[in-house]
């Protein structure tokens, strides 16, 4: 009997130590292993990573950015091209003197060469463009480009700037342009009025804003200056004008042109009742219309044969107002005309020296310093007084 209940108890117990032995499993079942829970944890934070840029990542992007070799800009005619940066944009080149005194005054260390031969008193006004050669001539009968000769400036950009407004057509002539060189064509604005944003866009390009921002400002200043002055002169006291040019002084531009902008925006009146000739201008025009016209004053650039000999000296003149008066009048030149060809950066000092001729009651510049201001910040050359006398008295 005690055997059957000592068994009977060994059985009970073995059957207890079961169920808690499986109790332990199932409860062990239902817990995560924390192991496990280890590895799971880490791998969703190295997803995490990999997902979210390191700083190292992100530092490498802004370098390749910065790094770019183009970019995009809209030029002032409104075409967007794709350029060199700043700083990989080494040379351009342009097809006439206007784009070249331009880069010269901004940036004379982009510049891939000359279309015109400096003489030697140019150069002294130009030193740092001494040693460029002429790659590309300027034609001025508008006879195209060779492609050949621009491409062999080394230029990355061609600046398309000349006396013209930003037309469609004008910009029609940039795609052309683009499509021969195989290289991008930027138009710049070089009319007299917006020649402060046409420094500016340079500068930008080239990466030079403050040089270019106080060519700018003297612009501005220049233009606001004698036009406020000049349209305060009543239109009965305005002086009429005649622009003589050629080598007879047969030709002219009439208001509206580009190359007698200067005499506008300085008061004057156009005489030249002619057609406004694109491009090149020079109308042709008679002397029996000059004769109608009967001009105050007539003035003209130093242009190699220039007529003021002619119109001083030969009969057909003497009964002209102007040359009665003795108020027949031609303008310094270094390193460019004054007034006009190329109707460039010295057009600002030349509209002073015109205004102050024309009406020297109204405006009132000390022309000497005048000079030595605008040399030291355009040519970046400075001149003395005796120099700027010089320059001054290659007038007439």
């Amino acid at each position: 009997m005690k055997a059957k209940k000592l068994s009977l108890l060994t059985l009970l117990l073995s059957l207890m130590l079961v169920l808690s032995a499986c109790g332990a499993n199932a409860g062990d079942a239902q817990k995560p292993d924390d192991k496990a829970s280890q590895e799971v944890s880490q791998n969703e934070s190295k997803a995490a990573e990999q997902a979210e840029p390191k700083p190292a990542e992100k530092a490498d992007e802004k370098a390749e950015a910065k790094d770019a070799d183009t970019v995009v800009i809209t030029d002032m005619n409104g075409r967007e091209v794709e350029i060199p940066t700043p700083d990989k944009l080494k040379k351009v080149y342009y097809e006439a003197p206007i784009g070249e005194v331009m880069v010269y005054t901004v940036d004379p260390s982009r510049m891939g060469g000359l279309v015109s031969t400096l003489n030697d008193k140019q150069k002294k006004y130009m030193p740092l463009a001494k040693d460029l050669e002429v790659i590309a001539p300027f034609n001025s009968k508008g006879a195209g480009f060779n492609t050949e000769e621009i491409l062999a400036s080394g230029a990355q950009v061609y600046i398309h700037m000349g006396p013209m407004g930003m037309t469609e057509k004008n910009a029609k002539a940039a795609d052309e342009m683009q499509d021969k060189l195989k290289i991008p064509v930027v138009v710049v604005d070089g009319t007299f009025p917006q020649r402060a944003e046409a420094y500016r866009f340079l500068g930008k390009i080239f990466d030079v804003e403050e040089r270019a921002e106080m060519l700018a400002q003297y612009c501005e200043k220049t233009y606001k200056e004698i036009t406020e002055k000049a349209e305060a002169i009543p239109d009965d006291q305005r002086v009429r004008l005649y622009y003589a040019e050629g080598p007879e002084g047969l030709n002219t531009d009439p208001e509206g042109s580009a190359h007698s902008a200067i005499f506008k925006y300085a008061g004057a009146k156009n005489v030249a009742d002619v057609e406004l000739k694109p491009g090149v201008g020079m109308t042709p025009v008679s002397m029996e219309q000059i004769l109608e016209w009967n001009p105050d004053v007539i003035f003209m650039g130093q242009m190699k044969d220039n007529p003021y000999e002619k119109i001083m000296n030969e009969p057909q003149w003497k009964n002209i107002k102007a040359v009665q008066d003795g108020r027949v009048y031609m303008a310094p030149n270094m390193p460019f005309s004054w007034i006009d060809r190329p109707p460039s950066s010295q057009q600002y000092l030349g509209i002073k020296y015109v205004a102050n001729t024309l009406y020297p009651e109204v405006f009132d510049f000390d022309l000497t310093k005048e000079t030595q201001e605008f040399f030291k910040l355009f040519y970046q050359v400075e001149i003395s007084e005796d120099e700027a006398n010089e320059l001054l008295s290659a007038a007439k």
